[in-house]
């Protein structure tokens, strides 16, 4: 069953509000791996679910990226997301979010 599963990455840059828009083109990345069909569905349920994340757990994107607490945190809340609302495996999406170099 493994075998049938095409393994994915999406590299995605965050998008930040007005000012911060600018400073930060091309200096973060979210890389998605998935262990599911990367459908337009599935990409934008996650999108969705890491962008209501960020907004609700106040930290920022920079924060974050040092942060193994907040990154699992972000994966379990995209996970649960994709679960409750495309009924995929929980644990089919893992999130980084990392500095380009």
């Amino acid at each position: 069953m493994v075998n049938n599963i095409k393994k994915n990455e999406i590299s995605t840059i965050l998008r930040k509000k007005d000012s911060e828009q600018s400073s930060m083109t091309n200096k973060i990345s979210v890389v998605v791996s998935m262990l599911c069909e990367g459908t337009p569905k599935v990409k934008h349920t996650i999108q969705e679910s890491l962008d209501v994340f960020i907004a609700l757990s106040g930290y920022s994107v920079e924060e974050m990226i040092g942060n193994k607490n907040l990154v699992d945190a972000l994966n379990r809340h995209v996970n649960n997301d994709l679960v409750d609302e495309l009924d995929l495996e929980y644990g089919s999406v893992i999130i980084n979010i990392v500095y380009n170099n």
